[in-house]
């Protein structure tokens, strides 16, 4: 099994990272400012809406649930993601959806979009270009165009920028401005601590690499602050490591998931776990957290905390996802596989096309 130590090798990074997928995901600073211009220069001509549709597959629909996780709490309406080709009854025009592609070709997104067409909704896309940009220019939607060569994962801070942009206009949550500043900030920060340069005993997300090698991550988050960047993790274990991984939330994961991790042997089990933890999280969460520990940390050999940085909701979600994209890519490294490639989803697209 290699060792953590292959992380600080150049020459290993280079030679299996081929795509350079460590340093996309170190300039996510840089794309959220960039993000944050292009954003700017959209024009809409927001009316009240009564809810708001997220639309979209993979990592494109992941802004959609940062957004209801980040304001829960705050948003005067239900924000909903929808992974589908069909939208439920009751859209109006008093719906506001939000159709997600990076790449403008994703088909449930695009059937969606028909649906919702149909149904009167106000429509607005983000998008780097592909049908959806032909859509929504030929229908008169407003579209935010985003930079293209990314793999769609990697294009979270492009989209996520756009759709925060989308319902501050809309009136629906207060400006990010301060918080995005914010978590630019702390990034850059970040990216001193994470970078290749700073050796295995002393970076953090290497050591945490080494910890979940040849495991199955097992990533907790919390309902309502945590549980949207928990299952982007995953996600990216999946594309990023090539790696199964599983995730859950609190509370809901108290009434189930807990009983068969209690029964597992210490010695004979296959997961390292995460939880995740954010300054806001309730209360009646944290104490959970905290027996859930107590219950099941010996089967599972320990347990690895991640807690969000910053003062902001946005700046803590984004720093979880920091250092967990991190986490990804040095897993697939230290595992010898590159992180970029997704080919069997390509091949499967096209099936489809058929």
């Amino acid at each position: 099994m290699p060792r953590v130590e292959r992380l600080d090798s150049e020459a290993d990074l280079k030679q299996l990272d081929r795509s350079a997928m460590l340093a996309v995901v170190a300039g996510m600073p840089e794309m959220l400012e960039q993000a944050r211009q292009l954003a700017a220069g959209v024009q809409l001509r927001p009316v009240p809406v009564s809810r708001v549709i997220f639309v979209g597959m993979g990592g494109s629909a992941i802004a959609g649930d940062l957004a209801a996780d980040l304001f829960y709490k705050k948003c005067p309406v239900p924000l909903t993601t929808i992974r589908n080709y069909v939208l439920p009854e009751g859209i109006d025009n008093s719906t506001l959806l939000i159709a997600l592609s990076y790449s403008g070709e994703t088909e449930e997104t695009l059937w969606a979009l028909k649906d919702a067409e149909k149904k009167g909704a106000q429509v607005v896309c983000i998008t780097a270009g592909g049908k959806l940009r032909e859509i929504a220019e030929a229908k008169k939607h407003p579209v935010y165009l985003v930079p293209s060569g990314y793999q769609p994962r990697a294009a979270l801070p492009f989209l996520l920028v756009c759709l925060l942009t989308v319902l501050e206009k809309y009136d629906l949550i207060a400006p990010q401005e301060g918080a995005l500043t914010e978590a630019i900030a702390q990034l850059q920060k970040m990216r001193e601590e994470y970078k290749p340069g700073k050796p295995a005993r002393t970076n953090q997300v290497k050591q945490l690499a080494k910890k979940l090698q040849g495991k199955i991550p097992l990533i907790f988050g919390v309902a309502g602050t945590t549980g949207a960047v928990a299952y982007r993790a995953k996600c990216q274990f999946n594309e990023n490591s090539k790696q199964t991984a599983l995730a859950n939330v609190f509370p809901e994961l108290n009434h189930n998931e807990l009983v068969n991790i209690a029964a597992l042997s210490k010695d004979r089990q296959p997961f390292a776990l995460i939880v995740l933890r954010d300054d806001d999280d309730p209360e009646r969460v944290k104490k959970r957290i905290e027996i859930t520990k107590s219950l099941i940390s010996r089967q599972l050999g320990g347990v690895n905390e991640l807690a969000g940085q910053g003062k902001t909701p946005l700046a803590r979600a984004l720093s979880l996802i920091y250092c967990l994209d991190h986490l990804s890519v040095y897993l697939a490294i230290l595992q010898g596989v590159d992180p970029t490639p997704v080919d069997v989803i390509g091949r499967l697209k096209k099936e489809m096309a058929r």
